[in-house]
């Protein structure tokens, strides 16, 4: 029996994050430098006889039905039950997904997780869209079908992989691989530390809170997101030019911009990670994603990328792998022995 696969990466929001949201994004373009890591959504999907089972491995959690048209994109596995409705074959099938993060790492999962269940899908149709229809497809479920507030830059950096410079507007991403000098980007690699604080707590209301209070004309809310989107034009120069001090620099300014939008963006775990990090030694940190937990990234100064580990360690972070994915998301086709 045939079986499709796909893998998608997740990322690092280096520079920009919230600006790819609409209505921000369709007003005053949107900007997102992002960088894709070598950690995965993972999804494999085969055909079965009849019923339609759902089983997310890394959550311990399943949703079965008689029929796709029976699953309710909502609650748990509320992402793969969309994707089963929507893109699922005639018939009986399965579909099983893992994550490499742990759920609410701020690290785009469920974006990645989307793409690559869109690819997978496609796989089992024998089909190869582009990386941008993936990533518009996978945008689709999540906005349309399950109904979450956000943008597209997760979706787009898991479609595309490497070190991305985003742009949004009303109708259009533009996406431009950034050329950086290959010493440049192994430097930037091997100084990125990436910490686990726990789950993300940011929910819904605080993004309608954001959005909310942005429609209604708040000068504070629209300074920040503008001086976001500044620092992702900012970054784009200093990544593509190597210049390591000015990315920390731009990290942490970004992070002050993002603490600015409402209260609860910083838990008092992320300041006790940033004081510890700080004294072992970072040119600059910010969260990942939309902050209140998740994970935080810490540029080390040079020489010092083991001792920051450490010191997150020491303080009750967990520090995850690193390394950059140059690929973007991938499928194939296998067959059940």
């Amino acid at each position: 029996m045939v079986i499709a696969h796909a893998r998608a990466p997740l990322r690092i929001d280096l520079a920009g994050g919230w600006t790819d949201v609409a209505p921000y994004s369709a007003r005053s373009g949107g900007a997102v430098v992002s960088v894709a890591l070598a950690l995965y959504a993972h999804v494999q999907v085969r055909r079965q006889r009849s019923g339609v089972s759902l089983h997310a491995l890394d959550l311990g959690a399943a949703v079965s039905a008689r029929r796709a048209a029976e699953l309710r994109p909502d609650g748990e596995l509320g992402l793969l039950k969309a994707a089963a409705r929507r893109l699922g074959p005639p018939g009986g099938f399965e579909v099983l997904t893992s994550c490499d993060a742990p759920p609410g790492s701020g690290l785009g999962g469920s974006g990645a997780m989307g793409v690559a269940l869109v690819a997978a899908f496609a796989a089992l149709r024998s089909e190869r869209p582009l990386a941008a229809e993936v990533a518009e497809r996978a945008f689709e479920l999540e906005a349309m079908d399950v109904g979450i507030i956000g943008g597209k830059q997760d979706q787009y950096a898991a479609s595309l992989g490497g070190l991305q410079f985003l742009e949004f507007g009303e109708r259009r991403v533009s996406a431009t691989r950034l050329a950086v000098p290959e010493d440049a980007l192994r430097e930037l690699e091997r100084h990125l530390v990436l910490c686990y604080s726990g789950a993300s707590r940011l929910s819904a209301d605080m993004h309608a809170r954001v959005w909310r209070r942005y429609a209604e004309g708040d000068r504070a809310v629209l300074r920040s997101l503008d001086g976001l989107r500044a620092c992702a034009l900012e970054m784009r120069e200093a990544v593509a030019r190597g210049r390591l001090s000015v990315v920390g620099d731009i990290l942490s300014r970004n992070w002050a911009h993002q603490r600015a939008l409402g209260e609860g963006m910083e838990t008092g775990v992320m300041r006790a990670l940033a004081r510890a990090a700080t004294a072992a030694g970072v040119a600059g940190y910010k969260a990942c994603g939309a902050g209140a937990g998740g994970c935080m990234v810490f540029l080390a100064k040079a020489g010092r990328a083991f001792a920051v580990a450490e010191a997150l360690r020491a303080a009750g972070g967990v520090v995850l792998p690193c390394s950059f994915d140059a690929t973007g998301v991938v499928s194939w086709l296998g067959v059940e022995r």
